[in-house]
């Protein structure tokens, strides 16, 4: 069985939120790891160790991990691109190029 890939934030953060859609988008199990910022857990050492600027989100999957959103989303359109909503990220360069444009 595969491990949940992780990803730390608040939900009403506008990136975490921007990640947790797309892991719903592609069928992607995940852990929601909370990260209360009013109390300054985002830049305590733990945290800074997985995210080095102290904001949210931040990911792991396995022994990789990764921050901002958007690389986030690249990167589980790519490894999951067989599952979920095959075309989320584009299908073809002007489609990945055009939707790079908005988000």
């Amino acid at each position: 069985m595969t491990t949940p890939v992780k990803v730390y934030g608040p939900t009403l953060s506008t990136e975490v939120s921007r990640v947790l859609a797309c892991f719903l988008e592609k069928d992607v199990k995940f852990e929601l790891i909370p990260v209360n910022m009013a109390k300054g857990e985002h830049k305590k050492p733990d945290y800074l160790k997985i995210q080095p600027f102290g904001q949210v989100p931040a990911f792991q999957d396995e022994d990789i991990t990764l921050f901002e959103s958007r690389s986030i989303n690249r990167y589980i359109c790519d490894k999951y691109g067989s599952q979920g909503n095959k075309g989320l990220y584009g299908t073809n360069p002007l489609e990945k190029a055009s939707i790079d444009q908005w988000i």
